[in-house]
Parts: C-alpha cells; structure tokens; sequence
C-alpha cells in the first residue's frame, strides 16, 4: 500500500448505458430504492419487462455498486452490489449513484468502501439542493481520498468483509426465526399456561373460557 487516490481512480461514477438489444417484452431486473435495505442488500428482487423501464429509470450492469444519493437514504446506508440480474441488466430509482469497478479495483472492495461510515458521513457533508431534497454530487468521488491498494489485496480485503457480513445475516435470519417461534407460543403461554410438567394446557384436559384476550384457562388442575 502506498499513498492515496481518489473513490472515482477506482470505480466510475454513473457509466454511461451500455448498448442493450433487448426484446420489449424481455424481463431485465428493476430495483426502486424500497428493495434496497439501510445494511447493503438487495431485498425482494422484482422484474420488469424492459419496454417499461428503458426509459426515466438509472441503468446498471452485474458487479456494480448502487448508492443512495438522496437525504436520508444516503445517511441512512442505502446501496447494494447488484449480481446474478435477470438477462444481465437492471433498472432502478435515479436517486441511485452507479460505481463500476475499473480494471484496476475489485467490484467487492469498491462496494465495502461504499457503505462505510466515514465516508457517508463525508459524503452527507457534501450535500447539495434545498431542504429534504439534498443529494450527494457525483464530484464527491472524485474528491474522497482511499488508500491505494492493487487488485489482489483489494479482492482478499472484500472476501474477509464479505464473509463477515453473510454471517451477520445468517445470524439474523437465526434470530428472526426465534422471534417468529416467541411470537407464535406467547400467547398461548400466557392464557393456557403450563402444567406441572411444563406442558402446555389444551381443552382435553382443562378448563377454559371466551375472554376478550381469547380463550383462557378456568383454573389449573
């Protein structure tokens, strides 16, 4: 490592549309900002037939980098490295930055940096436009400064970071499976209760009636 350059020596900033000979009727994937999570992901991946989205809509290629541009989904962490597209291609919401990796930088390192928090934090300083309208400028990228590193120490950097960040959400779906199973047992725990063998009580076997939280126990035995 040695010495600095800028985000955009890297990745550039909203390529150009490269040439599509796409059907009208042939599904490309779209991403409005809504499927797009504050932690970096990609959530509910949709289609569209690219006749309806050809036009008005940012375009992007597998391997880049979407950044939210606009207040508060840029502060909030908003952006994605979009892959394994449908046909190869995406359209989403303007209010998304594309960063393609150039030849020398690795799309999983570029990504990393893009979700950041100094930089967000540099690039919500940078702001412009009214009040609730304010986005980042594309010269931001041209104006933050990363260590210089070569591709290979940038590809091994994104594959430690990328490892961690599959088992924070394998961690989370583990936990959000938990709180479904909590969620389904709570209530009947707390009006059926438990038995002397920790066993939840059922009709067969007690007591219950009609109350305004459900059916509840009459009285254990």
């Amino acid at each position: 490592m040695c010495g600095e350059s800028a985000m955009s020596d890297i990745a550039e900033v909203n390529p150009g549309r490269p040439p599509l000979s796409l059907e009208p009727e042939t599904e490309v994937s779209f991403i409005p900002m809504s499927d797009v999570t504050d932690s970096g992901r990609w959530d509910n991946r949709q289609v569209q037939k690219y006749q309806d989205v050809r036009k008005g809509y940012t375009c992007f290629e597998n391997r880049d980098v979407l950044f939210a541009k606009i207040t508060p989904c840029m502060e909030n962490g908003k952006g994605c490295l979009v892959d394994a597209m449908e046909n190869k291609v995406g359209f989403g919401s303007t209010e998304f930055h594309v960063l393609r990796a150039k030849a020398n930088a690795d799309p999983g390192f570029v990504y990393q940096w893009s979700i950041h928090r100094p930089l967000r934090l540099k690039a919500a300083a940078s702001m412009t436009g009214s009040a609730g309208q304010q986005r980042v400028p594309a010269s931001f990228f041209e104006a933050f400064m990363i260590p210089q590193m070569n591709k290979a120490e940038q590809a091994k950097i994104a594959e430690i970071l990328s490892t961690v960040d599959q088992a924070i959400e394998r961690t989370e779906a583990l936990i959000a499976k938990q709180q479904r199973i909590k969620t389904g047992l709570i209530e009947d725990l707390l009006t059926r209760g438990v038995d002397e063998h920790g066993n939840l009580r059922s009709e067969p076997t007690h007591k219950f009636k009609d109350s305004p939280v459900g059916r509840i126990l009459v009285s254990p035995k």
